[in-house]
């Protein structure tokens, strides 16, 4: 008695929904096509839903000098009386348009963006159906520094990997956050556990996982206006949850496990890849790139250090010689550099100075090397003066001129940087020897005296 009176009343319904459905009127549709910088303000329109204008971007062909290059289509509008529509084609924002007035259609999950990122490589187009004045801008960006930036951020997050999954305060700043983000997904399973394991309450858990996106979704398109109305729960929040995840990442400790070390290092190069990918919208020239740093990180350092070999036996560098004053020079700051390291070594704990003492033919000349005098004396000066004069006097004329112009002179210094004698009289300063002269003592060969 009640089935066909049932299927009448679904009958009814259906062929009422249809009619409905037909006499809803065509939509008035208008296609603008936006060039980079573009600006147009539409006036209000009493229509309200039963107009769509939809503003397309036509795209360029990617290069690799467009690899952080953006597209930003901005809508100012005073209320949120409107309804957008994404799609490729202008069809493709129509059909959108067609669907959601359609009386079996349901969104609940309806997107009213006012800044949107469009790809500046792909032809993109968005539909914009209200009643309220509203202005439309397309802003275009050559070089954009943030994605540049978190470009860099990827790549040093890679490349800093092996190091990271080591470092122990890594470890718990990101046990910190880890904790912080995911303690509402620990809320969600111990609530979960309160249900009983039945089949119908599966299908209750998996609809209010819709639910639940949905109110996440709103937390975060409202996260600012939280902030400053609920700051003080939010501040406690941090506070807890920060502390107990680092509790229990205190007591678990940084991993140890080479294999866990792994496992950590792989994860922060996906993390570290993801960033670098979606930096920029040439999916093609962030691809090579990413594949190149990957290639390059793990390419076998013995290759490499075979290459530089090879490269170096098959075309060596030119030695250039030393000049004779660069030679003098030299000369004198190797031996002021040893003789400071042998007198910070005979000072040091490591060195047994009464062993060396009672080895050496002057220990008194050794004590005050160490306190700092100088290792030659006056008389071993003049006598090595006298000696470079004896020769210069039996060299030749070309020789003797050669060595007067070198400006490089000897002469020991004391601890405080100045030439000093033992008497404080000025005395000519002491030349090393010159190539081509006999002489009969050498610079380094005075402090065997020690």
């Amino acid at each position: 008695m009640f089935q066909p009176r049932l299927r009448c009343g679904f009958i009814s319904l259906f062929t009422l929904m249809a009619i409905c459905a037909a006499a809803t009127p065509h939509p008035m549709t208008d296609v603008v096509f936006l060039a980079p910088g573009t600006s147009i303000d539409i006036t209000a329109n009493w229509n309200g839903p039963n107009t769509l204008r939809t503003y397309c971007y036509p795209g360029k062909p990617p290069s690799l000098l467009s690899l952080f290059e953006t597209v930003e289509f901005f809508l100012d509008i005073g209320n949120g009386d409107y309804t957008e529509y994404g799609g490729r084609t202008p069809k493709e924002v129509l059909d959108h348009y067609n669907e959601q007035r359609s009386l079996f259609s349901f969104t609940l999950f309806s997107q009213k963006r006012q800044r949107i990122h469009l790809s500046p490589f792909e032809p993109e187009c968005i539909g914009v159906s209200s009643r309220q004045p509203y202005n439309v801008r397309l802003h275009h960006a050559q070089f954009d520094v943030l994605r540049f930036l978190q470009f860099g951020l990827g790549v040093l997050v890679f490349c800093s990997s092996r190091t990271l999954a080591k470092n122990s305060i890594f470890y718990y700043l990101a046990g910190i956050v880890l904790g912080i983000c995911g303690s509402l997904l620990l809320i969600i399973s111990l609530t979960s556990k309160l249900f009983p394991r039945r089949p119908m309450m599966y299908g209750v858990l998996i609809g209010g996982w819709t639910i639940g996106v949905y109110i996440l979704k709103q937390l975060a398109d409202n996260m600012s206006l939280i902030l400053l109305t609920y700051r003080d729960y939010v501040v406690w929040y941090l506070i807890i949850t920060s502390l107990i995840s680092f509790l229990v990442c205190y007591r678990i400790g940084p991993p140890k496990n080479r294999r866990s070390q792994n496992i950590i290092m792989w994860l922060l190069q996906a993390v570290g890849g993801g960033l670098a990918y979606f930096s920029s919208w040439n999916s093609s020239g962030v691809i090579f790139l990413i594949v190149s740093a990957f290639a390059a990180y793990y390419f076998p350092q013995s290759l490499v250090v075979y290459g530089k070999s090879l490269y170096r036996r098959r075309f060596s560098p030119k030695r250039r010689l030393l000049t004779q004053e660069e030679y003098y020079q030299q000369t004198v700051n190797e031996t002021q550099k040893s003789l400071a390291e042998l007198r910070e070594f005979v000072n040091s704990p490591n060195c047994n100075q009464w062993n060396i003492m009672s080895n050496l033919r002057n220990p008194i000349r050794f004590a005050s090397f160490a306190n700092g005098e100088p290792h030659l004396f006056d008389e071993e000066i003049e006598d090595y003066s006298r000696t470079i004069e004896e020769s210069m006097e039996a060299a030749d004329q070309n020789e003797a001129e050669d060595y007067l112009q070198c400006s490089m002179h000897y002469r020991p210094l004391s601890n405080n940087g100045f030439n000093v004698s033992q008497d404080h009289r000025r005395r000519p300063p002491m030349p090393p020897p010159f190539t081509g002269l006999p002489t009969r003592h050498a610079t380094c060969e005075h402090s065997a005296g020690l």
